[in-house]
């Protein structure tokens, strides 16, 4: 298979693409751009879904592209991505291509998107790529609900099982100091230790609140950060059970963007550039700079795959074939939705598995205090 090594400025003019010096010219850069976080917060998938469907809906029809994008952001209920959506639409009338003013004004917006359209002005079929963009988007928000829709019944089985255990620590328990003080008999260690617990969190409760809301917003603010996020995809990677639905999810995840921006006419080495930069993951990371160098150095990309143990071996040598046949888009977009649709399984077993695993834990731990609360009162009562 003969792979383009060309390097796309998105914003650039759309006849950067296909042009070698441009790889040379910005391959330094590009190297440094690669560890940069993107800008901006996420835009919403579902309205950026919307406004794109718009465009692409119009641009079908044979509507002018800039009165499409002046009707989208008339229309778009976000008030940042309507407002970045005037911005494009002022840069589309003053003489710039689509991929560059989304470089400039789409902060937030998917990596993908700028280089993709800048393929399609540069071969004349921007209705088509906008259409695969919407795709693009659509199976993304369908992967997020479920994984959201199957994690909803267990975070709310947690959230109300810890507070129903802190109302009994910090409400209940102490309650029972009083009536083991008059008793005036020994009680057992765990009764003790019980107490103990819940006279402290009753008597510290204000800074219990400050510290969770500190750890909270702590959390929240360096969520991204290495020392939270490599332990994290860690667990995730390597845990038992967990791994078997996180590693087929990001299998699926990855080849399918990467699927979508062959497709869309982005080359083989700047879509796996991208990929890079989308993923946050460490490990797929590492994976993706490895298949980069060997696409610089003129090897196959699934020489890198094969060379890692969380990627499933039937999808390298799948990719390996693609490289052959010369068929990427097509085997990456097949192979990506086959991981997808069995890491939608694998996380739905999981969960079934865990809401018990909830529920009987959840019961040992109250079973446990009120067995630690009544025996010591049941025995003083049987020996009166």
């Amino acid at each position: 298979m003969a792979i383009d090594f060309t390097y796309s400025n998105p914003q650039s003019t759309p006849n950067a693409w296909g042009t070698a010096n441009a790889l040379q010219g910005r391959a330094e850069e590009q190297a440094h751009a690669d560890n940069l976080p993107r800008r901006g917060r996420a835009v919403p998938l579902g309205a950026l879904l919307l406004a794109i469907n718009q465009l692409a809906v119009t641009s079908r029809n044979g509507v002018d592209l800039a009165d499409s994008l002046e009707m989208v952001s008339r229309n778009c209920k976000h008030p940042r991505l309507a407002l970045q959506m005037a911005n494009i639409h002022t840069c589309i009338t003053e003489g710039c291509s689509l991929s560059t003013a989304i470089s400039r004004y789409g902060d937030g917006f998917p990596a993908a998107i700028s280089p993709m359209l800048a393929a399609a002005e540069s071969s004349g079929n921007l209705p088509k790529t906008l259409k695969r963009i919407t795709e693009m988007l659509r199976s993304e928000i369908q992967l997020r609900g479920t994984i959201i829709s199957a994690m909803i019944y267990p975070a709310i089985l947690i959230s109300a099982s810890t507070l129903v255990l802190l109302a009994m620590m910090l409400g209940v328990i102490p309650q029972f100091s009083k009536v083991f003080e008059s008793l005036g008999k020994p009680i057992p260690a765990s009764t003790q230790t019980l107490l103990w617990i819940g006279m402290t969190l009753r008597a510290n409760w204000v800074w219990l609140l400050i510290g969770s809301g500190a750890t909270l917003l702590a959390g929240i603010s360096f969520r991204r950060h290495p020392v939270l996020t490599r332990p994290i995809h860690a667990m995730f990677m390597h845990g038992p059970m967990i791994r078997e639905a996180y590693r087929p999810l990001m299998t699926g995840r990855n080849f399918r963007a990467i699927a979508s921006m062959v497709a869309g006419g982005v080359p083989l080495l700047e879509a796996f550039r991208l990929a890079r930069r989308a993923t946050g993951d460490p490990y797929w990371q590492r994976m993706l700079d490895d298949v980069i160098e060997n696409l610089l150095q003129g090897n196959r990309a699934s020489e890198a795959m094969m060379q890692v143990d969380f990627l499933p071996a039937e999808a390298a040598s799948l990719v390996a074939t693609a490289e052959k046949t010369g068929r990427m888009a097509e085997v990456l977009e097949d192979v990506g939705l086959f991981y997808e649709e069995d890491a939608s399984r694998r996380i739905k077993r999981l969960v079934a598995a865990l809401e018990p695993a909830i529920i009987m834990v959840m019961g040992l731990l109250v079973a446990g205090i009120v067995m630690s609360v009544m025996l010591p009162l049941l025995d003083v009562t049987t020996i009166r």
